[in-house]
């Protein structure tokens, strides 16, 4: 056992000396070029980040529209029940709270079915463009050189690190638009 862990320590050991012999070589050959990207801002930024806000904003709108209505629906029954509250049997009015409290109940039911609905399209949405940024990214490396390139927001301190964030905005651009074909209604 002690002879297997000796073995797989030295191992990595000498899979760790590669790897710093490699590195220097690189940084030899001046491809030791750091990069970073605010990708919050590539993705708020791009074109298809922009389209994708607007149109959930007029899917948001929708639904709170329809919230709306049925919060309006709630208050007017509310408001019927208390003004009706001394004249009715005390089965209409059983009936009629029963009714608030089911409406009551749909409504936060609508609430929470939107709100999850809307986060689910925007993850949607976020992914198709993550995806794109990650090429562009992908295709700057390349062809500028850069050893890496990290999100802005696990870096600390990076001597010599050039930020690419509008860079790789202009090459998402670039692309073919990932937003759907509009339909009619």
């Amino acid at each position: 056992m002690k002879k297997a862990i000796l073995m797989a320590a030295a191992m990595l050991l000498l899979v760790a000396q590669v790897a710093v012999a490699q590195t220097a070589k690189s940084v030899g050959k001046n491809e030791d070029k750091i990069g970073y990207v605010d990708l919050q801002r590539a993705l708020n930024d791009s074109n298809d980040g922009k389209a994708a806000k607007v149109e959930l904003q007029a899917e948001m709108k929708d639904m709170q529209a329809n919230i709306d209505k049925k919060i309006s629906e709630r208050d007017k029954l509310k408001a019927e029940l208390e003004r009706q509250s001394s004249v009715l049997s005390p089965k209409a009015k059983r009936a009629k709270e029963a009714a608030l409290e089911k409406l009551t109940e749909d409504t936060q039911q609508l609430i929470t079915e939107s709100n999850q609905e809307m986060q689910q399209k925007q993850r949607e949405k976020e992914v198709v463009i993550l995806k794109k940024i990650k090429d562009a990214i992908d295709q700057i490396g390349k062809k500028d050189h850069y050893m890496v390139i990290l999100p802005a927001d696990v870096i600390l301190y990076a001597h010599g690190a050039k930020e690419i964030t509008d860079q790789v905005i202009q090459v998402v651009n670039q692309m073919p638009s990932s937003a759907p074909a509009k339909t009619g209604k």
